[in-house]
């Protein structure tokens, strides 16, 4: 039998990301916002149709009915949640992309019957759609009727009697459908099972919805602080004009001339008296 499933919707959820990176989230992220705050970058970034997602619900129908009766079986909470659904759809963050129905009819009786009964319960709840919600997409519309090898999975996690036999019949190959009715209704216990347990949950139509939701991301990235420049040398230091050696005196050096120095001429009749001695330079006078 098929599961009920109801996807909780998180509507423009968003996410935290810290990065060393001021890549975006993904290829066809959209930067919404950026701030910065000393070193922190804050992106927000929307990932537009996040696509995948699914709702489902079931409208469950009365033996041999087609008409939908909100207090039948769980009707009540299925349509409740399907409302919180479709207002849900209002948002400009969701998007849905297609819309299914499909309506069902459990196994026992006239096959032909039940195929006509399966499409009128979609019908049915087709019109309920479209009539309470005017959805802009096309809905689908599908019936199927179900067989009594359907039953099989339910068959063997349930205590009803006689399983054993119960299973043999529905998995036979060499008997029909009305056959396999007609051994099951030949066991009063096992038929009352399947009557109150397992058939009317095969009586039903569901509404699916695929469906994305636009994303929101915030990404923070940590940018180092930007060194200060350092200042730009525009002279060089001043180096000697002239290295003389000689024998005697040993190495000799002559400072540079400078323009506007006086005293120039002085320095250069007693260079003779320049003297390095070890590592540092003395200079008589």
């Amino acid at each position: 039998m098929k599961k009920i499933l109801l996807s909780v919707l998180a509507l423009g959820a968003t996410v935290t990301v810290f990065a060393q990176s001021s890549q975006a989230p993904a290829t066809n992220a959209i930067l919404v916002s950026q701030t910065r705050s000393g070193d922190v970058v804050t992106s927000r970034y929307k990932i537009p149709h996040n696509d995948g997602k699914q709702a489902e619900f079931d409208v469950h129908y009365a033996i041999n009915r087609s008409a939908i009766v909100p207090s039948y079986s769980d009707n009540t909470q299925q349509i409740a949640e399907l409302k919180d659904f479709m207002a849900q759809t209002k948002d400009t963050t969701m998007h849905i992309s297609a819309i299914h129905i499909v309506g069902y009819a459990s196994p026992d009786g006239n096959t032909k019957q039940n195929d006509t009964l399966a499409s009128k319960r979609a019908q049915s709840l087709y019109h309920y759609a479209v009539n309470t919600y005017h959805p802009e997409q096309k809905i689908d519309t599908q019936y199927k009727t179900f067989e009594w090898s359907d039953c099989v999975v339910v068959v063997e996690k349930s205590n009803i009697p006689q399983k054993e036999q119960v299973l043999a019949i529905l998995n036979s190959t060499k008997h029909t459908e009305s056959q396999k009715e007609a051994a099951l209704r030949k066991m009063p216990d096992a038929w009352r099972y399947l009557a109150t347990h397992i058939l009317p949950q095969m009586r039903y139509a569901d509404i699916e919805f695929d469906y994305g939701v636009d994303e929101f991301v915030t990404r923070t990235t940590i940018v180092p602080k930007t060194e200060p420049a350092k200042p730009v040398q525009t002279s060089q230091p001043t180096q000697p004009e002239e290295v003389i050696v000689d024998e005697e005196m040993g190495i000799i050096i002559a400072t540079p001339k400078h323009d506007g120095d006086d005293k120039h001429k002085k320095h250069n009749k007693k260079r003779d008296k320049a003297r390095v001695v070890g590592e540092y330079e003395a200079i008589y006078w």
